[in-house]
């Protein structure tokens, strides 16, 4: 059974095997990662939370937990586009 790290902020845990290790809402398959970046995008906490299916408080310690560990959140983001970059230069 794969385990479960709690984190510091409440909804927000990792579980090995889930989403490649990284931090998501407890329970579901939604990134804190996919939170931030309809944050970026500038969704509101409403937005957010309709989008995905869950409720406010869990939106906020996504965040919460993303202001806490940015430079974590922010490096596979970056990976991504230069992977895309790469892709779209073809």
């Amino acid at each position: 059974m794969p385990e479960t790290l709690k984190t510091e902020h409440p909804h927000i845990v990792c579980l090995e095997g889930l989403c490649g290790g990284e931090p998501v809402i407890d329970g579901l398959r939604v990134t804190v990662r996919h939170v931030v970046a309809l944050h970026q995008r500038g969704e509101t906490i409403l937005e957010i939370a309709e989008a995905l299916s869950i409720n406010e408080a869990q939106v906020f310690h996504a965040l919460s937990y993303f202001f806490d560990h940015r430079d974590d959140i922010l490096a596979p983001i970056s990976q991504e586009e230069q992977a895309h970059g790469r892709f779209s230069r073809s």
